[in-house]
């Protein structure tokens, strides 16, 4: 499960589902544990937040727990949300006046906090966020990636909701999932949700499980390892 800072905004916390438990204690943004690490992500739409928190010094603050995270075994992230434009003299413009700050500012900025080990996330924007957070955190719990270059997207059909296209792809991110194997995860329990709720047991009343592929899918599912 992927925890959230509850004053991240709602068409945020919205687009995770039930995929997301909301965290007051949480630091920053978003966090989670994969193969017993903690990964800890600061989110900065830009340009406004990202340079309002880099002349107010949060920016600082909040990378410091990132690192500090980095420095116990775990990952950070920024994720950078938005796009940014520059007038003729390099100036970034925030809404259609230019800003105090230059590109190769911030260009310099973000080369420095990757140098002590902050990833970085892009999203085109607030609605692809989730999206794009839920991804990583899959990422992080695979052992291997090689099948992230083979598995095949979402298939939605055109007008119609992808909803279920995207859980039944979800779901083959689970080692030794493919894609009958989903089909049938998804019609015993058809959110993360629900199928978190699911014991050995009842998954090995389920067609084509027995109680290896039972204890497989479970023991990944909420230890994030086989």
């Amino acid at each position: 499960m992927i925890l959230i800072n509850p004053n991240e905004p709602y068409v945020i916390r919205s687009g995770f589902g039930d995929y997301g438990i909301p965290t007051p204690s949480l630091q920053v943004d978003y966090g989670w544990f994969a193969h017993g690490k903690k990964s800890l992500i600061e989110r900065k739409h830009v340009p406004e937040d990202l340079l309002n928190s880099m002349s107010d010094g949060r920016l600082n603050r909040e990378m410091q727990v990132v690192l500090e995270n980095i420095e116990k075994g775990g990952n950070g992230y920024l994720l950078l949300e938005g796009f940014m434009q520059c007038n003729r003299e390099d100036y970034i413009v925030v809404n259609g006046r230019p800003s105090g700050w230059k590109i190769d500012q911030i260009s310099e900025r973000l080369s420095t906090i990757q140098l002590m080990g902050v990833k970085l996330l892009l999203s085109p924007g607030i609605q692809q966020t989730p999206f794009i957070i839920v991804s990583q955190y899959r990422w992080e719990l695979k052992d291997e990636h090689k099948s992230l270059k083979t598995r095949p997207g979402p298939v939605s059909e055109w007008g119609k909701p992808s909803y279920s296209g995207y859980m039944l792809w979800s779901y083959q991110g689970i080692p030794g999932v493919g894609s009958d194997i989903a089909e049938t995860l998804y019609e015993a329990a058809s959110t993360w949700a629900a199928l978190v709720k699911l014991s050995v047991e009842d998954l090995m009343e389920l067609k084509r499980f027995g109680r290896k592929r039972a204890e497989r899918v479970f023991r990944f599912i909420h230890e994030g390892k086989l």
